[in-house]
């Protein structure tokens, strides 16, 4: 088969087709006429709420909390920093959450940027285009109207995996300051994203990316990456006498988790009265007050520890009673479920969560369809194997706590990038076979 070059293109900050900047205008149109729709001020009254409260009152004290005002780890610190830091330039009222909602507006809009150019770089403008359509979706555009941590993760993760490819193609320094800070930045907001250099190191070497250059990069996110944490984890061990280097709120999504699937024990059963209750009085007795009580301060921290031990004791329950449903449901029926959800809690536009469920299927047919193609025509299979192991990873990562569509959504960049190198892929294979 004839070799095709990738497209050589000037790479620029600001470098971008005219369609490119069409696309994120209709993209911004669109979140703004869902804000308009719902107003300025919707909320669900949920996490939301609670993430602007924090950012609030990070503001006033300087404090990270998550639900109370006692200081927590349950979250990372991006969102109580970021809401806080807006929180003093506009306030706590009604503009904090306008001027709230167009960042998050601007954030879910420049996602486009990175997914459009990460095709660019390497295929015609079409294919880039395809990599931008998904985000018109209206559960995107409702995503983009909450302050949830979706929106700027998702603007993160897109710009790690772009600067990627461009480390593969350039191997510049800037574009691997890029992805190191893309990363520092996402980690601040999910604590899951952690394991993304094995993936990107992996791609590289796959690629013939020089393994000395990159070691030596290695070492310097890894140096990075203790100096951002280190105050954090100071931080959390002087609150909690814990080390915490990112959060202590697994518990609670692992608990829910052994709840999914088929064939889990029943509370019944368990008794944990007489299992997990000693367990975490001896484990965590230094929190408790001479009374038998929890010290206030420290009440959410041991009740999600309480959670992280239940959950143990289910999956024990679970392995030692049922070894195969158990195998089963973490391994196919909850990634299955992972890879098959979306997050649509409010409708737009008077569309249903049907309509959202058959494009969700659409496009998970489309990456199927993607992969066969890239491996037929012999073309992008480096990139297809990247993104395919960046959302299989990550999508493993949360079947082993809570499926949730909310988690699904933000690593959606993936499938969109591998739709857009399959498709350029089909187009490479026909013109080969076309001209001999």
């Amino acid at each position: 088969m004839k070799q095709i070059k990738t497209l050589e293109r000037p790479a620029s900050w600001l470098r971008g087709d005219r369609i490119l900047w069409l696309l994120m205008a209709l993209l911004l149109l669109e979140r703004l006429l869902v804000m308009g729709q719902l107003g300025p001020f919707f909320s669900l009254e949920s996490d939301d709420r609670s993430y602007i409260n924090s950012g609030i009152y990070f503001a006033n004290t300087g404090k990270v909390t998550m639900h109370d005002t006692w200081p927590s780890a349950q979250i990372m610190p991006g969102m109580p920093v970021l809401i806080g830091v807006v929180s003093l330039l506009f306030g706590e009222g009604r503009l904090l959450m306008l001027v709230l909602k167009l960042l998050w507006i601007a954030m879910g809009t420049g996602t486009a940027w990175f997914l459009y150019r990460s095709v660019r770089i390497f295929c015609p403008r079409w294919c880039a285009v395809l990599a931008v359509l998904p985000l018109f979706r209206p559960d995107f555009a409702l995503t983009d109207n909450l302050i949830l941590t979706e929106t700027p993760f998702t603007l993160c993760f897109a710009a790690m995996l772009y600067f990627t490819l461009q480390m593969g193609r350039t191997q510049s320094r800037r574009h691997f300051i890029g992805c190191a800070a893309a990363y520092l930045l996402a980690l601040q907001f999910k604590a899951n994203i952690g394991i993304y250099p094995v993936f990107a190191a992996a791609y590289l070497l796959l690629i013939r990316y020089p393994w000395k250059k990159l070691l030596r990069q290695g070492l310097i996110l890894g140096a990075a990456l203790v100096c951002v944490l280190a105050p954090w984890t100071i931080r959390n061990y002087v609150q909690f006498d814990a080390f915490i280097p990112l959060t202590y709120g697994a518990g609670n999504p692992q608990l829910l988790g052994t709840y999914q699937g088929y064939g889990y024990p029943s509370d019944e059963e368990m008794r944990y009265w007489e299992t997990v209750i000693p367990e975490l009085e001896r484990q965590y007795a230094r929190y408790y007050e001479e009374n038998g009580a929890i010290q206030e301060r420290y009440e959410r921290f041991v009740w999600l520890a309480e959670d992280e031990l239940m959950a143990q004791a289910r999956l024990r329950t679970w392995w030692e009673t049922s070894p195969g449903s158990l195998l089963l449901s973490y391994g196919v029926l909850k990634p299955w479920r992972q890879i098959n959800s979306f997050y649509y809690p409010q409708e737009v536009f008077g569309i249903p969560a049907t309509a959202i469920q058959m494009l969700q299927r659409l496009d998970l047919f489309l990456c199927a369809a993607a992969v066969v193609a890239m491996v037929a025509a012999r073309q992008h299979r480096a990139k297809g194997l990247f993104l395919l192991l960046t959302y299989g990873g990550n999508v493993a990562l949360y079947a082993m706590t809570f499926v949730y569509g909310r988690y699904n959504q933000s690593l959606m960049p993936s499938r969109f990038l591998l739709i857009a190198f399959g498709a350029a892929a089909v187009k490479l294979w026909y013109d080969c076979h076309e001209t001999g």
